[in-house]
Formats: structure tokens, C-alpha cells, sequence
């Protein structure tokens, strides 16, 4: 007999979630929008990374929406589209990373929806910057984040994949809210 589809999300996010603290708070693995613990002050809406369109494509073509395919802003844009919350902005169309700051909301007070932007060179960002899709807040100071393309010795360094990773609020330079 099949489990209910969220009694494995469930399953699934501790999963992770364990693994990811075994790893330091990072880890390369697809993950659900159950990650939500009870240490978070708020939860993912239901944007699952398996839905993304361009998992695995060509990063050499282009996703429709203006970015190329697996990228951080193409992912980041997808999941603004796909997460349900109203948003006043859209994230198509923007550009690099580093020229996601006008005429969105800029904020150092993350919530769930929101994109976290580094600035060009800004904490292990490239000279392009770097975007990712808030997906939890926590109470202790920390934010989950999905991105694409964020290498780091966690995932070998690899290219256009996606990473889930539990980040300090104020490693990104700020956050914008579309």
C-alpha cells in the first residue's frame, strides 16, 4: 500500500534534513518543500525543485523567460512563478544576477518567497553575483536556500545543479521581495 504523497515528503525532508547537518548545513540532493522543521520561524509554499523545467538541460539554450537553463536566475525566477504567493514584480527578464535590484523591494529581513542576491565576488559569488530562492526562515539566524549553480566543496564544485544549503541571513547581500 502507497504512503499519502505528504507523509513521504515528510520522510523525505528529514532525510535530507539530516543529511544536511551531517554535511555542515549544505547538501547537493533534490529536495521537497517539507523541509520545514519546527526550529523554523516560517515554512517553504509548495515549490518542489523536481518540477523545474530545466533540470539537467543544456545551460548553452535559453529557458523562454530569458536566462539560460540552469542557471541561479532561471531558477530563481521559475520558483517565484511556480511558489503561489501574490507577488507585484516579475522576475523575468532581469538579467545577471549582480542587476537583480531595481525596482524590487530590497530588505535584510528575509521571509519565506523572497531571492537572496550576492553581489558580484560578494561571499564565493562569481563576477556575474548570484541568486537564490528563499525556502525557509529560521528562528536561530539562518535561511535554507535552493539555488542552481552555486559551486562549493559540497557538491565538488559542480555546474548547473541544484543545492539546498542553510545559510547565516547575512551571508547574502540582501534580499529582494518581488
Amino acid at each position: 500500500m502507497r504512503k499519502p504523497r505528504k507523509a513521504t515528503r515528510r520522510v523525505v525532508a528529514v532525510f535530507l534534513a539530516v543529511t544536511a547537518l551531517a554535511s555542515g548545513g549544505a547538501t547537493a540532493f533534490p529536495a521537497t518543500t517539507a523541509m520545514a522543521a519546527s526550529a523554523t520561524a516560517s515554512a517553504a509554499p509548495d515549490v518542489d525543485p523536481f518540477h523545474y523545467p530545466w533540470r539537467g538541460g543544456n545551460p548553452r539554450h535559453t529557458d523562454g523567460h530569458g536566462y539560460y537553463r540552469a542557471s541561479c536566475v532561471s531558477f530563481a525566477a521559475w520558483a517565484i512563478r511556480s511558489d503561489g504567493l501574490a507577488h507585484r514584480a516579475s522576475p523575468d527578464f532581469l538579467g545577471d544576477a549582480r542587476a537583480w535590484k531595481a525596482p524590487r523591494t530590497t530588505t535584510d529581513s528575509p521571509r519565506v518567497g523572497d531571492v537572496a542576491q550576492w553581489a558580484a565576488h560578494h561571499a564565493g559569488a562569481g563576477p556575474q553575483g548570484h541568486v537564490a530562492y528563499v525556502t525557509a526562515v529560521h528562528k536561530d539566524g539562518t535561511v535554507q536556500v535552493h539555488e542552481y549553480n552555486w559551486r562549493g566543496s559540497y557538491n565538488n564544485h559542480q555546474p548547473n545543479r541544484l543545492n539546498v544549503r542553510t545559510i547565516p541571513v547575512s551571508e547574502p547581500t540582501r534580499y529582494l521581495r518581488f
